[in-house]
């Protein structure tokens, strides 16, 4: 059964389709508030998004130093 409700994929393509609009069908508010709503979906996309993973810090001196240049 498909879903009822909109994914925030489809609702942002749709609102991208408002705001490229060419033939005249949407005005300037129009597009101006679709930009609006789009700049919010993206913002609950990244806030959903699981934070990323960060190194920890190195555990010992070796680890910080850089590789052995090559000939020496």
């Amino acid at each position: 059964m498909k879903s009822r409700h909109l994914t925030l994929a489809e609702k942002r393509d749709w609102l991208a389709d408002i705001f490229r609009d060419e033939s005249g069908e949407y005005s300037q508010a129009d597009k101006f508030k679709a930009m609006a709503e789009d700049t919010r979906l993206a913002q609950l996309e990244v806030e959903a998004a699981p934070p990323p993973k960060e190194k920890g810090p190195p555990e010992g001196l070796l680890e910080m130093l850089p590789p052995p240049l090559e000939g020496r």
